[in-house]
């Protein structure tokens, strides 16, 4: 009897602990909506600002560090061999450089890499879809609009497919594309023109500039400017959007998602340098507006140049092959099942 009364105390206690161990582990992986209040943004040329909404005040005590980067992903169960924070924690992803990226996509969609532009912008705007369902589900919104705001390149063609699968996920989606005309021989056409009428034949407006119910937007999606991105100030009309959107008293409050890189960064340096005055200069130079979003989705592999960024940060595009991997030095990080991106971070307080 008494070694059945034992037996029966050791079943409690080895109960109890696989309960604590599951609940740390539960708390590690506290969903990125729970900071979907959390705005961080600088504004002209100021210091970096954070407020913090209640939710994210309350869980203020949990950190949850990186995901661990696997090479091939396939070792992930191997990870956890000499951690004991988890599953799936390091900080080794590698960040590439401008000229990567621009290789990295090139030979993806070479003779030997497959892939098509269409299908590599089709992929992206799900995955961009996807962490942001996860990030700010559409119930966190409380009825409000996601606007996402669209360049006429390949950015802008994630953040249109984006607005596309949102739509479809339940969201109430307007579009901002303001600069749509490329030159096509001797002619102009509009870019992107395909993906654009896929999102107006769902009944998704698209407007030709900012609108002007700024109460009734509830996240800003980002997908303006890429990797490819030249030039410290944004010209014309994507100026006088980037005035809107740093301005405290028009979107101060509402949280940004920004598409591969915040718009108007440098894929290498990051945030772009204020102009200095000079001390014969009789008025002194106009401050650079700077987007610093809430939440970046990188794509394919994170650029050089949010290195340093704080914040929630995702990573989609699930399209490196083991070759590729191996010529660039990538580590790239385990994607959950059928998930489309994975968490690089997770906000802390």
């Amino acid at each position: 009897l008494r070694e059945g009364k034992a037996s029966m105390a050791q079943s409690r206690v080895a109960l109890v602990c696989i309960a604590l161990l599951l609940a740390s582990q539960a708390q590690a992986f506290v969903p990125l909506g729970a900071f979907s209040g959390v705005s961080l943004r600088s504004g002209l040329g100021s210091s970096l600002a954070r407020k913090q909404c209640p939710v994210a005040a309350s869980l203020s005590a949990t950190r949850v560090g990186p995901l661990r980067m696997t090479a091939t992903g396939v070792d992930a169960a191997a990870a956890t061999e000499d951690d004991d924070e988890g599953p799936l924690f390091d900080d080794s992803v590698k960040y590439i450089s401008k000229a990567e990226a621009q290789a990295i996509d090139e030979e993806l969609m070479s003779e030997a890499g497959g892939f098509s532009k269409d299908q590599l912008v089709e992929m992206a705007g799900h995955a961009v879809a996807d962490a942001i369902f996860e990030a700010y589900p559409p119930s966190s919104l409380g009825g409000k609009k996601v606007l996402v705001i669209c360049g006429k390149g390949n950015n802008g063609a994630d953040g249109l497919t984006a607005a596309r699968y949102l739509h479809h996920y339940g969201y109430a989606v307007g579009v901002v594309y303001p600069d749509k005309m490329v030159k096509q021989g001797d002619i102009m056409v509009i870019a992107n023109a395909g993906l654009e009428k896929q999102v107006r034949n769902l009944g998704v407006t698209v407007y030709s500039s900012m609108p002007g119910f700024v109460d009734q937007v509830g996240l800003l999606v980002d997908a303006m400017f890429g990797f490819s991105f030249a030039g410290e100030r944004p010209r014309a009309p994507f100026d006088v959007i980037f005035k809107q959107l740093v301005d405290p008293n028009l979107f101060g409050a509402v949280p940004m998602v920004s598409v591969d890189l915040p718009s108007g960064w440098d894929a290498d340096k990051g945030m772009p340098e204020q102009p200095v005055a000079d001390i014969d200069d009789e008025v002194p130079p106009v401050p650079i507006p700077v987007l610093y979003p809430d939440t970046l989705i990188s794509l394919t592999a994170p650029k050089a140049g949010v290195a340093k960024f704080v914040g929630a940060h995702y990573l989609g595009l699930r399209t490196i092959p083991l070759d590729m991997k191996v010529k660039y030095g990538l580590k790239t990080p385990s994607y959950v099942g059928a998930r489309t991106y994975t968490r690089l971070s997770q906000l802390t307080d």
